[in-house]
């Protein structure tokens, strides 16, 4: 054991000694290194030397070798030297960048992962409490990935924390070798929003260690029998293959998007494309099958669309409308692009509604439209409501409200 403790020594010191070199200098010179037997002053200890020598390196001007010094430093030290490195974290006379914090809560969290995590979120400077709560739980998650799960996945569901704690908590199991139990913790976490988070983060990981085949592999193997799951995972695939690579997920819907758990993959797929190239997103969906999938994608695509770069958008429709009715397979876009039309130009927002299938759906766009044309030029809109199709107690639906409500959904 004495031997041991000395070799964890030299270890440490002769880090310190490299973390100590000037930028320039090779990490192979170790001339400056100074011997064990010389590197801890009389009255001293370990503990006294690494605290000094964190102390100095965080005050370092330059902050590359601040993280180079300390990447150097900190995976050599043992568990026995937490409390010097919760110092430097505790110490208000220095301000921590995101960079440093992340790299001595990683070196606790290796040691000590649940005081580090909770110290992560609660205690971590505001300003870079995400950064040090995602350090935390994945470095925790290597090294303890159960025990992990167990106390950060409630954070989840905290509002403050829920883009973190599943790709931290993932990426972090994942780190120990992509083990079969990480997959059935994804299949047993309860059906909701975080589940879908944890998801996507494993696919995202699995793709940047793996490739795509691996991801599409996954998904597949999945029995049909795990019905809601397979579903959520072939959504999400379907997502984030599309973001990543849109010919990825092109092929995958070629091989599922009329499959069993096919249903909505065009939406996503679409609804992702039309933010980079929306004419490309869009003449694709128009080569469908008919039917509800493909109206549903229609219309969600065109209204992401919108939302993101309303000017392109409306520059497109209007060339699909220069020569009048467009083609049958926009029909799904008449709700949408009737209320964009509605602050520009409320009477042809009428038009384009009265055109909208389904009379449900019309009168609802109408009673909208009326309501911002109110809001605009009540006197023009009064002598529309009074010869308008609408019912009484739809006209007075839209006399109901003055605030304009031009933006369409996409939900």
């Amino acid at each position: 054991m004495l031997r041991s403790l000395h070799t964890a020594i030299g270890a440490a010191l002769l880090a310190i000694g490299l973390a100590a070199c000037e930028p320039g200098t090779p990490p192979n010179q170790t001339a400056a290194v100074p011997a064990a037997t010389e590197a801890i002053a009389e009255g001293e200890t370990l503990d006294d030397v690494v605290r000094d020598k964190l102390a100095e390196i965080v005050r370092d001007d330059d902050p590359y070798a601040r993280a180079r010094r300390l990447g150097a430093l900190l995976p050599t030290l043992g568990p026995e030297l937490v409390p010097s490195v919760v110092e430097t974290l505790e110490d208000r006379t220095v301000d921590l960048g995101a960079t440093e914090l992340q790299l001595l809560l990683r070196y606790w969290a290796t040691h000590r992962g649940e005081e580090a995590a909770q110290w992560a979120r609660t205690k971590s400077p505001t300003n870079f409490r995400l950064a040090a709560l995602f350090s935390a739980i994945a470095a925790w998650a290597e090294a303890e990935p159960e025990a992990a799960a167990r106390v950060v996945w409630p954070w989840a569901v905290i509002p403050d924390f829920q883009q973190v704690v599943p790709p931290a908590l993932v990426g972090g199991w994942f780190a120990a070798g992509d083990p079969p139990e990480l997959r059935r913790w994804l299949r047993d976490i309860e059906h909701g929003i975080p589940r879908q988070r944890a998801i996507v983060a494993y696919i995202r990981v699995v793709v940047q260690e793996k490739g795509a085949d691996a991801v599409r592999r996954w998904a597949e193997s999945i029995p049909d029998d795990e019905e809601g799951y397979k579903l959520a995972v072939f959504r999400r695939v379907t997502s984030e293959l599309s973001k990543l690579d849109v010919a990825a997920g092109l092929a995958w819907c070629e091989t599922h998007c009329k499959g069993p758990f096919g249903s909505n993959m065009r939406s996503l797929i679409a609804r992702t494309w039309v933010l980079y190239d929306g004419p490309a997103a869009l003449a694709w969906l128009s080569g469908a099958e008919e039917g509800y999938d493909r109206d549903l994608a229609v219309r969600m695509a065109f209204a992401k669309w919108s939302r993101m770069d309303r000017q392109a958008a409306m520059d497109w429709m209007a060339t699909q409308t220069a020569a009048g009715e467009p083609e049958p397979w926009l029909r799904p876009t008449y709700p949408v692009y009737a209320k964009l039309l509605a602050v520009e130009a409320p009477a042809d927002a009428i038009e384009w509604a009265l055109r909208i299938d389904g009379e449900d759906q019309r009168e609802t766009a109408l009673i909208q439209i009326a309501r911002v044309w109110r809001h605009l030029d009540e006197a023009a809109a009064e002598a529309w409501l009074l010869d308008s199709p609408l019912s009484e107690e739809a006209r007075a639906e839209a006399r109901s409200a003055t605030a304009p409500q031009p933006e369409p959904s996409i939900d």
